[in-house]
């Protein structure tokens, strides 16, 4: 039985300006081919929110990178920096980030990854397709 490999595409986070305006087109661009709907629309949200707090307090030169697969999509987020995100209480300041990606993913975590650290998030996209 022939079992398709899951679809990858990574993309390196740059500056703070104009890198979150490029990875987030990236991601677009890039989902639309697998999935459609909601799963596109609730992944760019994840994916701003993990960049922009990559950018901000990671360190290094983050990397963006996505899956799919088996009716899910797998956002990644790698940073240099090992130490996991902290929830913010939501305020005026700030702090919806966590709490947005952790209500619109299935699951989500973080691991140590070389001396840094990966934040990933699965989304639920039904329409997932893998191509080849």
């Amino acid at each position: 039985m022939d079992i398709p490999a899951p679809l990858t595409a990574e993309c390196a986070l740059t500056d703070p300006l104009s890198g979150l305006a490029l990875v987030r087109r990236f991601a677009r661009l890039t989902l639309t081919a697998w999935a459609s709907g909601a799963a596109v629309e609730d992944a760019l949200l994840v994916v701003t929110e993990l960049a922009t707090n990559a950018l901000r307090h990671g360190g290094g030169r983050p990397v963006l990178r996505l899956s799919v697969g088996a009716g899910h999509v797998r956002v990644e987020v790698f940073d240099d920096d090992p130490a996991p995100p902290v929830r913010r209480p939501p305020g005026a300041d700030g702090g919806w980030g966590l709490a947005l990606v952790e209500r619109l993913s299935l699951a989500w975590g973080t691991e140590r990854h070389g001396t840094g650290k990966v934040v990933w998030c699965a989304l639920s996209a039904p329409s997932a397709e893998l191509a080849g």
